[in-house]
């Protein structure tokens, strides 16, 4: 993961390893643009996940309606 708005030695918002700093495992997010914003689609396969597609708004630590809990990593090439 690479934020072309991160400042030199400052820390990405999202580590490439969220279970390293507590927080849950990250997922596949294809990111989908609609009505000129970024939003994240995710397939629920992880643990307690339901096998469904969920879409966030924004990456980090989601809960799905379903109950599963993952991180959704930034985009590479978001450019908001």
């Amino acid at each position: 993961m690479t934020d072309s708005h991160q400042v030199p030695g400052q820390l990405p918002l999202l580590p490439a390893d969220p279970p390293r700093w507590g927080g849950p495992a990250a997922v596949t997010a294809d990111p989908i643009v609609t009505s000129g914003r970024t939003e994240y689609t995710v397939r629920c396969d992880g643990a307690g996940g339901c096998g469904q597609r969920h879409r966030h708004t924004a990456p980090g630590i989601r809960t799905a309606p379903c109950g599963a809990t993952y991180t959704v990593p930034e985009s590479d090439d978001d450019t908001s």
